[in-house]
């Protein structure tokens, strides 16, 4: 049973089902650059498009918001870990991708965040990426 459970949450959070085509493309167009610039492409995602349900609770539990992007399917969450090859993941590696993600793939047309300021690994190493169709950043 408790397999079963890590394999349902292993799916829920890897799975980007739901995701709008261009958040998606997003991604995918990170991960090239990334190759391009001879970095690694050592991300996965956390989150894609969530229900409601769960959306609500991790407003009440973490710091999600209330009318968040990910319940239209229109963003990702990733972690990020050893970008650059020197053996660590830590907020060297969160910039580089943040700044490409920035500079040339969402620009102008959505929302960017990070959250290298907050408690906890998971939180540090954390960018959330959007296809909202307008700029927005937060948590720089």
């Amino acid at each position: 049973m408790f397999l079963l459970l890590i394999g349902i949450i292993w799916f829920y959070t890897n799975s980007l089902i739901g995701v709008d085509e261009q958040a998606k493309n997003y991604y995918t167009e990170l991960k090239k650059e990334l190759k391009l610039k001879k970095y690694k492409t050592n991300l996965f995602a956390i989150s894609g498009r969530r229900w409601k349900f769960d959306n609500y609770i991790l407003t009440k539990l973490g710091s999600a918001a209330s009318k968040s992007k990910h319940k239209s399917g229109q963003a990702i969450d990733i972690i990020v870990l050893d970008i650059n090859g020197d053996g660590n993941s830590d907020s060297k590696d969160v910039d580089i991708v943040y700044k490409i993600l920035d500079k040339k793939i969402v620009k102008n047309n959505g929302g960017l965040g990070s959250y290298k300021n907050e408690n906890g690994f998971f939180n540090k190493q954390m960018i959330h990426f959007d296809c909202r169709g307008n700029k927005a950043r937060w948590n720089r």
